[in-house]
């Protein structure tokens, strides 16, 4: 599956050369009406994942894509996602150290088609108990 923000994503990277968070992308995507299919207001949390995982997909190949064409390093992270020049030159063009396991979940598209509601509630009821302080 092709992602079909990918474009937008770079454009809105570009326009922030010192950095962006995955809200204000996020925000600015909605902005653009880029969304439509994952914009409903009912509570569910199935749309904003989907959201997530787009713009999460795309920052991921573009990882790739910017690394391989570019020299360039995109840093990503939920608080900041940030185009780097390469700070330094090796003559072959490995993958960098850098390069994150959870991009392999992302890239996956199955996990886009079939994830459900539920799936999400669960998700997020382990975190709250991670993040619960022991009793």
């Amino acid at each position: 599956m092709i992602n079909p923000v990918l474009p937008q994503v770079l454009h809105v990277l570009r326009q922030h050369p010192d950095g962006i968070s995955e809200y204000r992308l996020m925000k600015t995507l909605d902005e653009e009406h880029l969304f439509e299919e994952q914009n409903r207001t009912d509570g569910a949390m199935l749309p904003l994942y989907r959201k997530h995982f787009l713009i999460m997909n795309a920052l991921y190949d573009l990882q790739d894509i910017l690394w391989q064409e570019e020299d360039r390093v995109l840093e990503i992270s939920p608080m900041h996602i940030e185009l780097h020049e390469r700070q330094t030159r090796k003559p072959e063009k490995q993958e960098p150290e850098w390069y994150p396991l959870l991009s392999e979940y992302y890239l996956d598209w199955e996990y886009y088609r079939n994830t459900t509601e539920e799936d999400i509630n669960r998700m997020m009821e382990e975190l709250k108990a991670q993040a619960s302080p022991p009793q």
